[in-house]
């Protein structure tokens, strides 16, 4: 399958995840995450609903802090078409181009690949709205796709309640061991073996779901 190629090879084959994934500081239902960028491939996701706009121009070419080196590239997995969607920054322009590319919505609870040209670690700070409601439900494709928790909380997969079926698979980075991690879920013992991963703040993984679900958190803040 493209898809499967996709996920464990080319860009998923390089360096990492950031290992020390994001600050949380929350002021009610407003705040912001800092996550750190590795030098390499980051698979990182948006924690936060930024009211002007989750357009990976938007998201990265504000919340990046410093200069953003050329040739740091956003790579968006659009599972409709079974293909990255990619972005690249060119320091002439002070942009991510194609522009078509950067306007695409990174809304919470999905992810990117991002990869650093450069050889220091860069922070991206994400800035907006902890989703509440009906806004922290999300819908999970067939399929492989990538996503992360709509909500903001650091927890393994049961804590943050992430729906399970068979043959349902979740694909974490290993930036240690330069490879993935995965943890496929068992029916039968209605858990995710041969462990039930911890999912850090701005952490994104690749997911494989057998059917469509609904990921349920209705979450509030003050609950």
């Amino acid at each position: 399958m493209r898809t499967k190629t996709l996920l464990l090879t080319a860009a998923l084959s390089a360096a990492g995840i950031a290992t020390s994934m994001a600050q949380v500081y929350s002021v009610n239902a407003v705040g912001y995450v800092n996550t750190t960028l590795l030098p390499g491939f980051n698979l990182i996701s948006n924690p936060l609903n930024n009211t002007t706009g989750n357009t990976i121009q938007n998201l990265f070419g504000t919340g990046i802090q410093g200069a953003i080196p050329q040739g740091l590239i956003i790579y968006h997995f659009n599972p409709d078409i079974d293909q990255f969607v990619v972005a690249a920054y060119d320091d002439i322009d002070q942009a991510f181009l194609p522009a078509v590319n950067a306007a695409t919505v990174i809304a919470p609870g999905n992810g990117v690949f991002v990869n650093n040209p450069g050889t220091a670690n860069l922070t991206v700070t994400f800035v907006g709205e902890v989703p509440q409601g009906a806004a922290s439900n999300q819908q999970l494709p067939q399929g492989f796709s990538i996503k992360a928790s709509t909500v903001p909380q650091e927890g393994n997969l049961t804590a943050l309640q992430l729906p399970g079926a068979q043959g349902d698979i979740i694909y974490q980075w290993d930036p240690v061991a330069d490879r993935y991690v995965s943890n496929s879920f068992d029916d039968i013992d209605n858990a995710w073996l041969p462990a039930n991963p911890t999912i850090k703040v701005g952490e994104a993984f690749f997911l494989f779901k057998n059917a469509a679900a609904q990921w349920t958190r209705n979450f509030s803040v003050n609950p």
